[in-house]
Order: structure tokens, then sequence, then C-alpha cells
């Protein structure tokens, strides 16, 4: 499994990153591998993630995460023992609200 964390200030370093993203997913057979994880709590997420991959999705990208939620993807992403998910690819873009400030 691949996981790919966008800082949400990508619009000034690629203004067509969903396009660049969405042409490096795999193809689905439905709907679009979109996420927005605003609607949903860290381990909703998580749930719907699985759902995701149990329909047979293997790249999704996932809209305004916060610090949490991509905490918990990433952990979660650790826990595939068994090698099911390792042609999986997610990339988690970050809420403008949760970048990391450098003390200067």
């Amino acid at each position: 499994m691949d996981i790919h964390v966008i800082n949400s200030d990508w619009k000034a370093e690629a203004p067509d990153l969903m396009g660049f993203v969405t042409a490096r997913l795999k193809p689905c057979t439905e709907g679009t591998p979109y996420v927005f994880a605003d609607a949903y709590a860290a381990e909703g997420l998580l749930e719907i993630l699985e759902v995701r991959v149990a329909r047979g999705e293997r790249g999704i990208l996932v809209m305004d995460c916060s610090r949490a939620q991509v905490q918990a993807v990433l952990e979660w992403g650790t826990c595939d023992d068994d090698g099911q998910l390792q042609d999986l690819e997610i990339f988690l873009v970050r809420r403008a609200d949760q970048r990391p400030t450098n003390p200067a």
C-alpha cells in the first residue's frame, strides 16, 4: 500500500492536482475514486476506505483530511499483514488549517 500525504497548499504548487492524481489512480469499476473526509470522523473514514477496497478500488483520493484522519489512515496502512492491500494507492489531501507551522 502506498499512502501519499499532500499539503492543502497544492493549488500554489500544482494547479491541477485533481487531474494529476486522478491520472495516477488505477481505474475503478464503480463511481469516482474520491472521498470527502469532512463527512467522516477518523474511524468512519477508515470504514469507508475498507468498503471502497472491498469493492475493488485500488486508487482513492481523500480530500480535506484532518490531522487525526491522516494519522488513522497511516496507522491502518501498517496493519496489512497478509499483503492484500499491496496494490492500493491512497492520496490524502490535508485541510489548510491542519498544516504544521515552522517556528521561526
